[in-house]
């Protein structure tokens, strides 16, 4: 049976490979240190790693080439956080945790990020921000209401939003799903992070797909998954490795392409019988780590330490990452134009 599914697994990839750039670099995080804009883009294909692979029916290169309707109109759809979860819901050895509030608080500041960024580094593109996506029917009927955890119109990050925290204590194990005023779709991230990764290419929730991208006129829409944790300093008791002190950010980010635009691009190639399934042009993703300072003394166990060590790198480690990812994003689409 193991002989059988090794060899069903090797199969598996050798027929629906996935190509692979980029990535083989780390990214230094460096406190006094801005990255401008030319050494962003320089750092970006060492950083960030983009993987394709064709769809059932056609190639991606002759779907999406200059003779076909370039990728231009673009829209966040999906966009979820995972920060620092616990899967019991108690705090653990890494002292420092959020309340709900505050995990949408942070949330709300990632997504800033892309917002204000996208247009700058992607020029070529138009983007439509998640105000407009709020304000489209097809967007309003799909997925659920989002609990909206903030009580007052603050965008800051105040103690009771961030604190230390005793080994057991309660913590909060929300993962924000789009933040407030918009909806759950996780359920159309999920399978656009798993595109990439099996023989069979997802079709779920397409319709939900298709139908926000024919509201709003979009070519694609973009799915952001970012996780963000970080570790005190430890030993472990069995191998007595020692573990540092560090915070850690991954981003997943998918482009798709609604099954309407897919179809019609191979109606140009005089080709048929394709399923309805989104076509995933491309997926990125990038992973840094930063160096942190958790365990410090209980007098110095303070706000002001934790938005100083913490929140300081993590938020300028997280703005230099998700604008590589645009760099890297935008070259893709400029490839269609």
């Amino acid at each position: 049976m193991k002989k059988l599914l090794a060899l069903l697994l090797l199969v598996s990839c050798s027929t629906y490979k996935v190509a692979q750039t980029g990535g083989g670099e780390a990214y230094r995080y460096e406190p006094a240190r801005e990255y401008t804009r030319d050494e962003l883009r320089e750092l970006a294909p060492k950083v960030v790693v983009s993987k394709r692979r064709d769809p059932p029916v056609g190639t991606l290169d002759e779907l999406f080439s200059p003779a076909q309707p370039p990728l231009k109109r673009v829209g966040i759809l999906v966009f979820e956080t995972s920060i620092q979860p616990t899967r019991s819901g108690l705090a653990g050895p890494d002292r420092i945790y959020l309340s709900a509030a505050g995990k949408q608080l942070l949330t709300e500041s990632f997504l800033d990020v892309w917002e204000e960024s996208f247009p700058i580094l992607a020029p070529g593109s138009e983007y439509v921000t998640s105000k407009a996506l709020k304000a489209s029917p097809a967007f309003a009927k799909s997925g659920s209401k989002v609990v909206d955890h903030l009580k007052s119109d603050t965008t800051r990050l105040a103690p009771d939003h961030i604190f230390f925290l005793e080994n057991g204590k309660h913590a909060a194990r929300e993962t924000v799903l789009n933040p407030r005023g918009l909806r759950d779709l996780s359920f159309v991230l999920v399978p656009a992070t798993e595109l990439m990764g099996g023989p069979k290419w997802s079709d779920q929730n397409k319709h939900i797909v298709n139908e926000v991208a024919r509201d709003l006129g979009l070519d694609a829409v973009i799915l952001v998954m970012s996780r963000a944790s970080w570790t005190a300093a430890r030993k472990d008791k069995h191998s007595e490795k020692i573990f540092p002190e560090e915070l850690k950010l991954t981003l997943e980010t998918s482009v798709l392409v609604p099954f309407s635009s897919y179809q019609a691009r191979l109606a140009k190639l005089d080709k048929a019988g394709a399923d309805k399934v989104s076509v995933c042009y491309r997926s990125y993703q990038a992973q840094i780590s930063a160096p942190a300072r958790i365990s410090v003394p209980p007098q110095e166990q303070n706000f002001d330490m934790i938005m100083e060590d913490l929140v300081s790198p993590l938020t300028k480690s997280y703005k230099d990452l998700a604008q590589m990812t645009i760099i890297e994003l935008s070259r893709d689409l400029e490839e269609t134009r």
